[in-house]
Protein backbone atom coordinates (compact mmCIF):
# COMPACT_ATOMS: atom_id res chain seq x y z
CA UNK A 1 0.00 0.00 0.00
CA UNK A 2 1.32 3.43 -0.95
CA UNK A 3 2.71 5.65 1.80
CA UNK A 4 0.59 8.76 2.38
CA UNK A 5 2.38 12.07 2.13
CA UNK A 6 1.77 15.70 2.84
CA UNK A 7 1.33 18.09 -0.06
CA UNK A 8 -0.07 15.35 -2.29
CA UNK A 9 -3.51 16.84 -2.87
CA UNK A 10 -4.80 20.05 -4.36
CA UNK A 11 -2.51 22.72 -2.84
CA UNK A 12 -5.11 25.45 -3.25
CA UNK A 13 -7.75 23.50 -1.35
CA UNK A 14 -5.32 22.41 1.37
CA UNK A 15 -4.12 25.97 1.92
CA UNK A 16 -7.65 27.36 1.92
CA UNK A 17 -8.60 24.88 4.63
CA UNK A 18 -5.41 25.28 6.63
CA UNK A 19 -5.70 29.06 6.68
CA UNK A 20 -9.50 29.17 6.95
CA UNK A 21 -9.42 31.39 10.04
CA UNK A 22 -7.89 34.16 7.93
CA UNK A 23 -10.74 34.18 5.43
CA UNK A 24 -13.93 36.17 5.92
CA UNK A 25 -16.56 33.93 7.46
CA UNK A 26 -19.90 34.76 5.84
CA UNK A 27 -22.88 34.59 8.13
CA UNK A 28 -25.47 32.26 6.67
CA UNK A 29 -29.03 32.13 7.94
CA UNK A 30 -30.49 28.82 8.99
CA UNK A 31 -29.25 25.90 11.09
CA UNK A 32 -25.56 25.48 11.84
CA UNK A 33 -23.63 22.97 9.74
CA UNK A 34 -23.74 19.41 11.07
CA UNK A 35 -19.94 19.19 11.05
CA UNK A 36 -16.92 21.47 11.12
CA UNK A 37 -13.48 21.00 9.60
CA UNK A 38 -12.02 20.88 13.12
CA UNK A 39 -14.32 18.03 14.15
CA UNK A 40 -13.40 16.07 11.03
CA UNK A 41 -9.69 16.56 11.68
CA UNK A 42 -10.00 15.42 15.30
CA UNK A 43 -12.00 12.36 14.25
CA UNK A 44 -9.46 11.50 11.56
CA UNK A 45 -6.62 11.69 14.10
CA UNK A 46 -8.54 9.33 16.39
CA UNK A 47 -9.05 6.88 13.51
CA UNK A 48 -5.39 7.10 12.44
CA UNK A 49 -4.27 6.42 16.02
CA UNK A 50 -6.30 3.22 15.82
CA UNK A 51 -5.79 2.14 12.20
CA UNK A 52 -2.59 3.84 11.05
CA UNK A 53 -1.99 6.25 8.18
CA UNK A 54 -3.75 4.03 5.65
CA UNK A 55 -7.16 4.66 7.23
CA UNK A 56 -10.15 5.11 4.96
CA UNK A 57 -12.47 8.07 4.72
CA UNK A 58 -15.38 5.74 5.53
CA UNK A 59 -13.78 5.07 8.91
CA UNK A 60 -13.70 8.80 9.58
CA UNK A 61 -17.37 9.09 8.60
CA UNK A 62 -18.22 6.20 10.93
CA UNK A 63 -16.28 7.83 13.77
CA UNK A 64 -18.41 10.94 13.30
CA UNK A 65 -21.63 8.98 12.88
CA UNK A 66 -22.44 10.49 9.49
CA UNK A 67 -22.95 9.16 5.98
CA UNK A 68 -19.93 8.14 3.93
CA UNK A 69 -20.17 11.15 1.61
CA UNK A 70 -20.98 13.81 4.21
CA UNK A 71 -17.41 14.80 5.08
CA UNK A 72 -16.65 15.53 1.41
CA UNK A 73 -18.76 18.68 1.79
CA UNK A 74 -16.03 19.97 4.11
CA UNK A 75 -12.77 18.44 2.85
CA UNK A 76 -12.14 17.34 -0.74
CA UNK A 77 -10.36 14.08 0.10
CA UNK A 78 -7.90 12.17 2.23
CA UNK A 79 -4.81 13.85 0.76
CA UNK A 80 -5.95 17.26 1.91
CA UNK A 81 -7.16 15.81 5.21
CA UNK A 82 -3.66 14.42 5.88
CA UNK A 83 -2.29 17.97 5.52
CA UNK A 84 -4.80 19.22 8.09
CA UNK A 85 -4.05 16.38 10.52
CA UNK A 86 -0.28 16.86 10.42
CA UNK A 87 -0.69 20.59 10.90
CA UNK A 88 -3.07 20.10 13.83
CA UNK A 89 -0.59 17.93 15.71
CA UNK A 90 1.98 20.74 15.56
CA UNK A 91 -0.25 22.99 17.68
CA UNK A 92 1.38 24.52 20.74
CA UNK A 93 -0.79 24.54 23.85
CA UNK A 94 -1.32 27.49 26.16
CA UNK A 95 0.70 25.68 28.83
CA UNK A 96 3.83 25.42 26.66
CA UNK A 97 7.04 26.36 28.50
CA UNK A 98 9.12 29.43 27.72
CA UNK A 99 12.02 27.84 25.84
CA UNK A 100 14.00 31.07 25.63
CA UNK A 101 13.99 31.38 29.42
CA UNK A 102 15.18 27.79 29.78
CA UNK A 103 18.40 28.30 27.83
CA UNK A 104 19.28 26.73 24.49
CA UNK A 105 20.18 23.25 25.75
CA UNK A 106 17.24 22.72 28.08
CA UNK A 107 14.99 24.20 25.41
CA UNK A 108 16.16 21.79 22.70
CA UNK A 109 15.96 18.88 25.15
CA UNK A 110 12.34 19.86 25.81
CA UNK A 111 11.66 19.95 22.07
CA UNK A 112 13.17 16.48 21.65
CA UNK A 113 11.16 15.02 24.53
CA UNK A 114 7.86 16.56 23.40
CA UNK A 115 8.43 15.39 19.84
CA UNK A 116 9.12 11.86 21.09
CA UNK A 117 5.93 11.96 23.14
CA UNK A 118 3.84 13.09 20.15
CA UNK A 119 5.30 10.36 17.94
CA UNK A 120 4.65 7.77 20.63
CA UNK A 121 1.03 8.88 20.92
CA UNK A 122 0.53 9.18 17.15
CA UNK A 123 3.03 6.73 15.59
CA UNK A 124 1.25 6.91 12.22
CA UNK A 125 2.99 10.29 11.78
CA UNK A 126 6.16 8.28 11.14
CA UNK A 127 4.45 6.67 8.15
CA UNK A 128 3.78 10.02 6.47
CA UNK A 129 6.24 11.22 3.84
CA UNK A 130 6.68 14.91 4.70
CA UNK A 131 9.10 15.83 1.91
CA UNK A 132 6.60 18.55 1.02
CA UNK A 133 6.02 19.98 4.49
CA UNK A 134 2.70 21.36 5.64
CA UNK A 135 2.96 25.11 6.13
CA UNK A 136 -0.24 25.76 7.99
CA UNK A 137 -0.83 28.00 11.03
CA UNK A 138 -0.14 25.31 13.63
CA UNK A 139 2.97 24.06 11.83
CA UNK A 140 4.39 27.57 11.64
CA UNK A 141 3.50 28.19 15.27
CA UNK A 142 5.25 24.96 16.23
CA UNK A 143 8.39 25.85 14.31
CA UNK A 144 8.38 29.37 15.70
CA UNK A 145 8.17 27.83 19.18
CA UNK A 146 11.18 25.61 18.51
CA UNK A 147 13.23 28.54 17.21
CA UNK A 148 12.66 30.38 20.48
CA UNK A 149 15.06 27.92 22.14
CA UNK A 150 17.91 29.56 20.19
CA UNK A 151 16.96 33.11 21.15
CA UNK A 152 19.87 35.15 22.43
CA UNK A 153 22.39 33.65 20.00
CA UNK A 154 23.79 35.28 16.88
CA UNK A 155 23.55 32.43 14.40
CA UNK A 156 22.98 32.63 10.64
CA UNK A 157 19.41 31.77 9.64
CA UNK A 158 20.59 28.79 7.62
CA UNK A 159 22.51 27.37 10.58
CA UNK A 160 19.49 27.77 12.84
CA UNK A 161 17.44 25.69 10.39
CA UNK A 162 20.23 23.10 10.19
CA UNK A 163 20.35 22.77 13.99
CA UNK A 164 16.60 22.19 14.23
CA UNK A 165 16.64 19.81 11.25
CA UNK A 166 19.46 17.75 12.76
CA UNK A 167 17.65 17.51 16.10
CA UNK A 168 14.40 16.41 14.45
CA UNK A 169 16.24 13.86 12.31
CA UNK A 170 17.75 12.26 15.42
CA UNK A 171 14.40 12.03 17.19
CA UNK A 172 12.34 10.93 14.21
CA UNK A 173 14.97 8.50 12.92
CA UNK A 174 15.15 6.72 16.27
CA UNK A 175 11.36 6.77 16.56
CA UNK A 176 11.01 5.02 13.20
CA UNK A 177 13.13 2.16 14.49
CA UNK A 178 11.38 1.79 17.84
CA UNK A 179 7.88 3.25 17.63
CA UNK A 180 6.49 2.22 14.25
CA UNK A 181 3.69 -0.28 14.67
CA UNK A 182 3.50 -3.54 12.76
CA UNK A 183 1.70 -3.29 9.44
CA UNK A 184 -1.82 -4.70 9.48
CA UNK A 185 -1.27 -6.12 5.98
CA UNK A 186 2.15 -7.65 6.69
CA UNK A 187 1.93 -8.33 10.43
CA UNK A 188 4.59 -10.67 11.89
CA UNK A 189 3.49 -14.25 12.52
CA UNK A 190 5.13 -14.32 15.96
CA UNK A 191 5.03 -12.07 18.99
CA UNK A 192 8.09 -9.95 19.85
CA UNK A 193 9.21 -12.13 22.78
CA UNK A 194 8.72 -15.31 20.77
CA UNK A 195 10.85 -13.89 17.94
CA UNK A 196 13.77 -13.08 20.24
CA UNK A 197 13.49 -16.41 22.06
CA UNK A 198 13.73 -18.20 18.71
CA UNK A 199 16.92 -16.31 17.85
CA UNK A 200 18.56 -16.99 21.23
CA UNK A 201 20.13 -20.43 20.57
CA UNK A 202 21.47 -19.35 17.17
CA UNK A 203 23.02 -16.18 18.60
CA UNK A 204 24.65 -18.11 21.45
CA UNK A 205 26.24 -20.62 19.07
CA UNK A 206 27.34 -17.84 16.74
CA UNK A 207 29.11 -15.92 19.50
CA UNK A 208 30.65 -19.09 20.92
CA UNK A 209 32.15 -19.88 17.51
CA UNK A 210 34.71 -17.12 17.93
CA UNK A 211 33.80 -15.42 14.65
CA UNK A 212 32.36 -12.36 16.38
CA UNK A 213 35.12 -11.50 18.83
CA UNK A 214 34.04 -7.90 19.53
CA UNK A 215 30.53 -8.97 20.45
CA UNK A 216 31.92 -11.83 22.54
CA UNK A 217 33.73 -9.31 24.74
CA UNK A 218 30.45 -7.99 26.09
CA UNK A 219 30.09 -9.05 29.71
CA UNK A 220 27.25 -6.81 30.87
CA UNK A 221 23.96 -8.67 30.42
CA UNK A 222 22.12 -5.35 30.40
CA UNK A 223 24.16 -4.02 27.48
CA UNK A 224 21.36 -5.03 25.11
CA UNK A 225 18.58 -3.77 27.34
CA UNK A 226 18.00 -0.55 25.41
CA UNK A 227 14.73 1.32 25.03
CA UNK A 228 13.89 3.62 22.18
CA UNK A 229 13.95 6.54 24.57
CA UNK A 230 17.44 5.53 25.74
CA UNK A 231 18.67 5.52 22.15
CA UNK A 232 17.01 8.84 21.34
CA UNK A 233 18.39 10.62 24.39
CA UNK A 234 21.91 9.31 23.83
CA UNK A 235 21.92 10.62 20.25
CA UNK A 236 20.40 13.96 21.24
CA UNK A 237 22.69 14.44 24.24
CA UNK A 238 25.84 13.76 22.21
CA UNK A 239 24.60 16.11 19.48
CA UNK A 240 24.03 18.86 22.04
CA UNK A 241 27.46 18.20 23.56
CA UNK A 242 29.00 18.79 20.16
CA UNK A 243 26.88 21.90 19.61
CA UNK A 244 27.83 23.49 22.94
CA UNK A 245 31.05 25.26 21.84
CA UNK A 246 29.22 26.81 18.90
CA UNK A 247 26.39 28.01 21.14
CA UNK A 248 28.84 29.51 23.66
CA UNK A 249 30.66 31.36 20.88
CA UNK A 250 27.42 32.72 19.44
CA UNK A 251 25.95 33.87 22.73
CA UNK A 252 24.73 37.45 22.47
CA UNK A 253 25.93 39.62 25.33
CA UNK A 254 23.10 41.36 27.19
CA UNK A 255 22.79 45.05 26.40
Amino acid sequence: MATPQTGAGDPKRSLELLWREFRPQPSKPGPKPKLTVDRIVEAAITVADREGSCFGMRSVSAELGVGAMTIYRYVPGKKELIDLMVDRLSRIGDDAPDLAAMGWRAGLETVAESTWEILGTHPWLLEINQRRPVLGPDSLQGYDFVLSALEGHDLPDREVNLIVTALMNLVQGTARQYLLRDSADEAPESEEEEWWNAQGPYLERAVASGRYRHIARFTDEQAWDLTGHDAMRYAVDRFLDGLEPRMKASRREPA
